[in-house]
């Protein structure tokens, strides 16, 4: 039985549960699932423990999207875009499986569906569906699947870009609209992060290959932007010439902090996000650290060089 075939066999509430600080591959990903197990009238729900990027409100069914504290007793539990537990916010127990694209050796079920080698949860979906009945699929489900292949590919700049343009080029060829779901997906930001990203670029520093940005907590206060608005922002440092990683230090609270890394081409910094207990792919990572901001930004680019070094 495969993975579609076995969640569709349940005949009690499904639960799909999206990662912290859900990001539009997350979303994407579990609303496409969503709408494909409502066409057989399931019993399903999408729970996030945080705040939904605003973003992507336009995406089919985001408003059906729960934010709460609390899951609700079901019988199966789908991690959507994460490999752990622990990266919901919620204690869950029960039946589980995953479908994601990120590194790990943690298996909760044989229906888990994990591929590291592709470019984003959606593109895992848009397979899970074809594989099964590509008729389900219409425009909304695929402007769900390409938003997601968008932001995890940093508008298919990243890595694994073979596997995306292809599920680009399957949607395009079943006449769906790409362009207007790009322009839906990138021009839907907020002055506000604007201010956020001005303040943001004031902190950007250049230390021979590596750059780097700063987000403290008191620039949301300032520029009056939410958390999730800082999407995308550890790009801009990437995309200085002669730079090979680059990252983005987020005050999360005091001496708290999420650091985001990107890399170009040939510089795989999962095992170095691995080393710091976080994790992702090989161009794009993160992991949170404690300390405070001095001491953090010096330590981690000290690693980070001789890191490149060896790597």
């Amino acid at each position: 039985m495969k993975t579609i075939e076995y969640i569709l066999s349940q005949n009690g509430k499904i639960v799909l549960i999206l990662h912290l600080n859900p990001d539009p591959d997350c979303i994407g990903s579990a609303l496409a699932l969503y709408q494909v197990l409502k066409k057989f009238n399931k019993d399903v729900i999408i729970i996030s423990k945080d705040e939904l990027p605003e973003t992507v409100n336009f995406l089919k069914d985001f408003d059906k999207i729960i934010v709460s504290n609390e899951v609700p007793k079901a019988q199966l539990y789908i991690l959507i875009d994460h490999s752990e537990v622990d990266r919901s916010g919620f204690d869950i127990k029960g039946n589980i499986l995953k479908i994601d694209h990120h590194i790990s050796d943690v298996v909760y079920s044989e229906y888990d569906f994990v591929d590291p080698e592709a470019p984003s949860t959606t593109h895992l979906i848009l397979n899970l569906i074809k594989d099964f009945d590509e008729s389900l699929i219409d425009e909304n489900i695929a402007e769900c699947i390409f938003i997601g292949l968008m932001s995890d590919t940093g508008n298919f700049t990243y890595s694994n870009l073979k596997s995306a343009f292809s599920s680009a080029l399957y949607l395009a060829n079943k006449n769906f609209n790409l362009v207007k779901f790009s322009e839906k997906y990138t021009r839907n930001s907020s002055i506000n992060r604007m201010r956020l990203l001005q303040l943001a670029l004031s902190t950007l520093k250049q230390d021979g290959e590596i750059a780097y940005i700063i987000v403290r907590s008191e620039f949301y206060e300032i520029s009056g932007a939410k958390r999730y608005e800082n999407y995308g922002i550890v790009d801009y440092p990437l995309s200085l010439k002669d730079i090979k990683v680059a990252l983005k230090f987020e005050e999360i609270n005091k001496n708290k902090w999420k650091v985001n890394l990107r890399s170009k081409m040939g510089i795989n910094i999962q095992p170095f996000a691995k080393k710091y207990g976080g994790g992702g792919h090989e161009n794009a990572a993160a992991f949170r650290i404690e300390g405070t901001e001095e001491n953090i930004i010096n330590n981690v680019i000290s690693d980070l060089k001789e890191y490149l070094k060896i790597s």
